[in-house]
């Protein structure tokens, strides 16, 4: 649970009621002090009951008079803690922004007078605000400056307060980024925290913080866990949970706190009447809204009710959101170094003045000392120059006209040689443009020819494979999602019944284009031919070894062998029988029953030549079907498709299978555009739109 839970420990932790400033009397100003202190006392109650009313406008008003008195007061160390509390308020209230600039401030101050409790409590409300705000690198830095000033003061609460944080930080980073590494090493760090804190009164709220927090991160862990760590990880939510409900009487928010945890653990182990049933009995007032929402967002998207889902979902993270903008606190970080770079540029340009001044002072004498003699020297130099020029003007006059007329008629000569030459490279370039513009009308009538072909040839490809009319009398209710990297494809599909079964081949052939096009055809010839010869006895795995054994053979004709292949994943459907036999050449099988998805996985044999593997056959599986079932069957494009956040992640088969799963009641039609678009979110990042590398099919049916 993310929103505001950070700023809960931390408040909880302090517990520190509102420092009043230190009188003190001054023997150098006519202030009356006594006075202030009586107002500054004053505004210090009236700014409590603004606190407990969310008063904010009194409360910034009531603020801004309260410093404007310390600051006339001089006192250092209350200003530093009264923009320490104003701060923390800010946090409570989720007003990030404003938090962050008057942590900045008590921060400065308190740096200069060495207050390290003060500076502690600056440092946890830092990583606090940043690790709600999603800024994770900055939390933990500030973080680990807390736990470094109360290692120091042998501080044993503090240090695991701050080290329960940083874990709970380092365990976002699997929703943030799948890291699954980081929550396993925070759940261990989890552990080891719950048992120091279990019976240490001193560390109270570390264990409620820890119990309000961890369980939902132990659920999140059953999700890539064998069965043996799950039942220790929902084992370890459970008890965390009720060690957290032990503290409700005393503490009423905690059950309130608590609450998304039961429902979660409802959901866990399959309660789901009970589930609702707290949901339903759970008050929703302003206070316990949030908490409502989490919890109805955890049930609904576990009973698959996905309209509600959606609602709730939405509904949190506009809370979660409401106050926050992590472009602000990144700005306002931004805007404090700039303004210490000035700082410090100001201070460096001011010396550098200085001392340009002192270097202008002692230049001055300089001159002054030396502008005498300068002034003899360069009138004698003057003097000497102007006879030897006058001696040498004439003969130099004389030998500069005469060169320049032997210039003149030299540069005439190049440039009479050079018009020539122009002349003679312009009718070149003509001619050789004439020849370019031929070579490119013939490229171009090529190219067209070519396109044509192609194009002719997804028409005859179009043709070979079963049509959309077929397809529905076969398989009544299916789709075929077919997108072709080019014009034609090495993806295909194949289907036939008879009067005992239905088949259906989802194949991808090496490459795609106009070379796995043609291999695609010969794969479709090579089906033809076996299923000539098959009987109602032929299981799926002899149908496959037949089409790898006549793939061979027809490969064997040309006088050579083909390292590669078509990988294929046959399926036939006995509807009498109520059963589906599968054989798979490195392509898998997808059931969805109840939502829940099952893969067959296949052999790791391919229709084609393999010089280890050419005598192993292929394995027969048999499953029992029900009314419902969906079954997909796939090529490698789709779950190899680059796309994402960055362009760089691959759509993966974890992925498709979640789709599929959340899909799989809805008619094949809304299906099939439910992949399309997808597909094409998933290939669209940051208004830019990645290449697709390969030919992508899937087909869906249901028996």
């Amino acid at each position: 649970m993310k929103t505001n839970i950070y700023i809960f420990i931390l408040t909880a932790l302090m517990l520190l009621t509102f420092s009043k400033t230190a009188e003190s009397q001054s023997n150098t100003t006519n202030i009356d002090t006594s006075g202030m202190r009586a107002r500054l006392n004053s505004l210090t109650q009236k700014i409590e009951t603004c606190k407990a009313e969310n008063n904010y406008e009194n409360f910034d008003k009531y603020v801004l008079e309260g410093l404007k008195i310390c600051y006339t007061l001089q006192d250092t160390a209350a200003t530093a803690r009264y923009l320490f509390e104003t701060a923390r308020f800010y946090s409570n209230n989720m007003r990030y922004a404003d938090a962050l600039t008057y942590l900045n401030k008590s921060l400065s101050i308190c740096q200069k007078i060495n207050d390290s409790t003060l500076l502690g409590d600056i440092y946890s409300n830092l990583g606090a605000i940043y690790a709600e705000t999603h800024i994770y690198d900055m939390a933990l830095d500030y973080l680990n400056k807390y736990i470094e000033i109360a290692k120091a003061k042998n501080d044993e609460p503090s240090v695991i307060s701050g080290e329960l944080t940083i874990a709970l930080i380092k365990s976002e980073f699997y929703e943030v980024k799948n890291d699954t590494l980081s929550l396993l090493e925070a759940l261990k760090k989890c552990e080891e925290i719950y048992q120091k804190t279990l019976n240490n009164p001193e560390m109270a709220f570390t264990l409620i913080n820890l119990c309000v927090n961890v369980p939902d991160k132990y659920l999140k862990a059953r999700d890539f866990s064998d069965e043996q760590r799950s039942e220790h990880f929902l084992a370890m939510a459970d008890t965390v949970y009720c060690t957290g409900l032990k503290f409700a009487d005393q503490i009423p928010i905690v059950k309130t706190m608590l609450f998304p945890a039961k429902i979660a653990l409802f959901c866990a182990k399959k309660k789901y009447a009970e589930a609702k049933k707290s949901l339903e009995a759970f008050k929703r007032d302003s206070q316990t809204n949030y908490y409502f929402v989490v919890a109805a967002n955890t049930y609904y998207k576990e009973i698959n009710d996905y309209p509600n889902y959606l609602k709730y979902f939405s509904e949190r993270r506009q809370i979660e959101h409401k106050n926050f903008s992590a472009d602000m606190c990144v700005k306002y970080e931004r805007n404090q170094s700039e303004m210490q770079y000035k700082a410090k540029l100001a201070d460096y340009e001011r010396e550098a003045k200085e001392r340009d001044k002192l270097f202008e002072l002692e230049s001055q004498r300089s001159e002054i000392q030396n502008n005498g003699m300068l002034a003899v020297i360069f009138i004698v130099l003057l003097i000497a120059v102007y006879k030897v020029v006058q001696l040498k003007n004439t003969n130099k006059v004389n030998q500069t006209l005469k060169k320049a007329n032997e210039d003149i008629n030299f540069r005439n000569r190049k440039l009479q040689e050079l018009q020539v030459k122009i002349l003679s490279q312009t009718e070149e370039i003509k001619t050789q443009n004439a020849l370019i513009e031929e070579q490119k009308n013939n490229l171009k009538d090529i190219n067209e020819h070519l396109i044509g072909s192609i194009r002719y040839a997804q028409r005859i490809q179009k043709a070979a494979v079963p049509s959309k009319e077929m397809m529905d009398k076969i398989f009544p209710e299916n789709f075929v999602y077919w997108q072709p990297k080019d014009i034609v494809s090495g993806d295909f599909y194949w289907a036939a019944t008879d009067d005992n079964r239905k088949y259906l081949i989802t194949a991808d052939c090496t490459g795609h284009g106009v070379p796995g096009a043609l291999l695609s055809m010969l794969g479709i010839s090579v089906i033809s031919d076996c299923f000539a010869a098959i009987t109602p006895q032929t299981t799926a795995s002899e149908i496959l070894d037949a089409v790898k054994n006549k793939f061979l053979e027809s490969w064997a004709k040309s006088g050579g062998n083909i390292e590669d292949g078509i990988d294929m994943a046959l399926m036939v459907v006995d509807p009498k029988n109520n059963t589906l036999q599968y054989a798979g050449a490195k392509r898998p099988l997808v059931m969805v029953r109840n939502n829940e998805a099952t893969v067959v996985k296949p052999d790791k044999l391919c229709i084609g030549y393999n010089l280890k593997k050419i005598d192993k056959n292929f394995t027969n599986y048999v499953i029992n079907t029900e009314k419902g079932d969906m079954f997909y069957a796939f090529s490698d494009g789709i779950p190899d498709q680059f796309g994402g956040e960055d362009g760089k992640a691959k759509f993966s088969q974890k992925n498709l299978l979640d789709l599929l799963s959340n899909i799989s009641d809805f008619a094949p039609d809304i299906q099939q555009a439910s992949i399309k678009a997808n597909v094409a979110n998933w290939m669209d990042y940051d208004g830019k739109k990645t290449k697709q590398l390969d030919d992508q099919i899937l087909i869906g049916i249901r028996v």
